[in-house]
């Protein structure tokens, strides 16, 4: 098969299968893959078995007709199941081309601008209760659990992670609980850093990697994108003082995020840099290396959560202090 007519699933797939088709590098739990399919270039997502879900299949095609037309926003092509024994959700949009953005710091307009859509086109959004999560979800639900689960993996060099969960989780939950809303959601893209933006020429932007999508009832992309976009560098956790201000104060103007609330802004996004069971034992299973990596990852970001978190409260408190 060539691709002609619309792509579809079963054909990505015999391309794929038949080496004929391009792996993305990646460190998540889902394969990527580029697609000559006729003369268009289509990005397809194989998501891992224990991820294949009627759930997530459902989360996706909601997420799909609310975003569609949103000029940063590949739409979905094609969404399906392949396989019998274990079968897995595969994902088929256009590809993005251009470079992705590793300094996320250029880009914080335009993320703030991404984030701001997404809070829009939620209006009127319903989707059932199923479909309604994001990473602060389990801490939330069960808190206790997830980090009993995760306990037998933290020993030897990863015992510092254990003490900053046991230090700090009481306190990121209660940010978090504050930024919750009874009342409407919002869109969650769920992974907005740097290399899931694609610049494609000055001020436009395409927004890669819906893996994680569906529907929230609080800020938690612009709490993890707060980190991943302030940040000095990747693999560095220090948070620059001239980016987070830029951050916060276009969440302030467009969205209209009171500067009181950036502590807990950031307490929310910590969230997502506590580690889970579940997640570390997939990334060993797809590579033996991932699942250490990751750690130490998060273990970075722990070593500098204090004076980071008392950076963005100095930061809002400025702001505040300067605000016409």
């Amino acid at each position: 098969m060539t691709g002609a007519g619309p792509p579809t699933v079963p054909g990505v797939v015999e391309l794929i299968a038949a080496g004929q088709a391009e792996l993305l590098d990646g460190r998540g739990l889902n394969a990527s893959h580029r697609v000559a399919w006729g003369s268009r270039a289509l990005s397809v997502k194989v998501h891992c078995a224990e991820r294949s879900s009627a759930a997530e299949f459902r989360r996706i095609g909601r997420v799909d007709s609310a975003l569609r037309g949103t000029p940063w926003y590949p739409p979905v092509l094609d969404l399906g199941f392949h396989g019998a024994e274990r079968p897995r959700l595969v994902v088929v949009r256009p590809y993005a081309p251009g470079s992705p953005a590793d300094d996320a710091r250029r880009h914080i307009g335009g993320v703030v601008d991404v984030l701001a859509d997404l809070v829009a086109r939620a209006e009127g959004v319903r989707a059932e209760e199923t479909l309604v999560g994001d990473y602060a979800s389990p801490w939330l639900d069960g808190a206790r659990s997830e980090r009993s689960l995760v306990d037998p993996l933290l020993t030897g060099e990863w015992r510092g992670l254990g003490r900053a969960m046991d230090r700090h989780l009481g306190e990121l939950r209660r940010g978090a609980e504050r930024l919750t809303s009874a009342d409407g959601l919002r869109v969650h893209h769920g992974d907005l850093h740097g290399r899931n933006l694609i610049a494609q020429g000055p001020g436009r932007l395409t927004v890669i990697d819906w893996d994680e999508a569906g529907f929230s009832r609080r800020p938690a992309d612009a709490g993890k994108a707060l980190w991943l976009s302030c940040r000095l560098g990747r693999g560095d956790f220090a948070l620059d003082p001239e980016a987070t201000g830029l951050f916060l104060g276009r969440l302030h103007t467009r969205l209209g995020i009171p500067y009181s609330d950036a502590r807990d802004l950031a307490r929310l996004g910590a969230l997502w840099f506590l580690p889970r069971h579940d997640h570390v034992t997939l990334l060993g299973r797809r590579d033996a290396g991932l699942g250490s990596w990751y750690l130490g990852w998060v273990l970075r970001f722990w070593r500098r959560f204090r004076g980071n978190l008392d950076l963005v409260t100095r930061t809002a408190a400025e702001l505040e202090a300067g605000a016409p």
